[in-house]
């Protein structure tokens, strides 16, 4: 499951069983795509994985880490930051909330451009490294735009917070 860059994801309720979910990554498929652009690129996010759009809040310049949504704290990956993208931040970020598993990330974006069905294409061995995307798609202008891997932007964020928590 790992050589796919897959995982197995294990949940048990005393009294009621146990539920195995096997996720895998798309090779070659058509998805549902939420394309959303940070500075000059442009990324597509699985819309099976986003779970809602809020604007960023006004913190003065400041980039927030964390993101107060309906009494639930949702941890921000800044997705500039998270794929090294040049230049400003945009003046009205916006939030993608995507989850996987039990678990939810607000992707910072610069602007959420819309849905539309989305031709997956694999990377190729030379970007087998690269645990963030999960493939390419071709644009209609012809510009190639990666696909974000929602589960490993989570399970990086969840990490990443946890050990944060840890150092404090």
């Amino acid at each position: 499951v790992e050589d796919l860059r897959g995982r197995i994801e294990l949940k048990s309720e005393v009294g009621v069983g146990t539920t195995a979910t096997l996720r895998l990554p798309l090779t070659l498929a058509i998805i549902d795509g939420m394309h959303v652009r940070v500075g000059d690129e442009r990324y597509v996010i699985p819309l099976s994985a986003v779970v809602e759009c809020v604007e960023v809040p006004d913190h003065s310049g400041v980039e927030p880490t964390i993101l107060d949504v309906r009494g639930t704290i949702v941890p921000l990956l800044h997705l500039r930051r998270e794929f090294h993208v040049d230049g400003a931040s945009a003046v009205h970020p916006k939030i993608v909330i995507v989850s996987s598993g039990d678990s939810v990330v607000g992707l910072v974006v610069d602007q959420i451009l819309g849905n539309a069905q989305t031709v997956v294409k694999q990377l190729s061995r030379l970007h087998a490294g690269i645990r963030s995307f999960s493939g390419a798609t071709i644009l209609g202008d012809g510009n190639v735009s990666l696909i974000v891997d929602p589960s490993r932007l989570v399970e990086s964020a969840v990490l990443d917070a946890a050990s944060k928590m840890r150092a404090a």
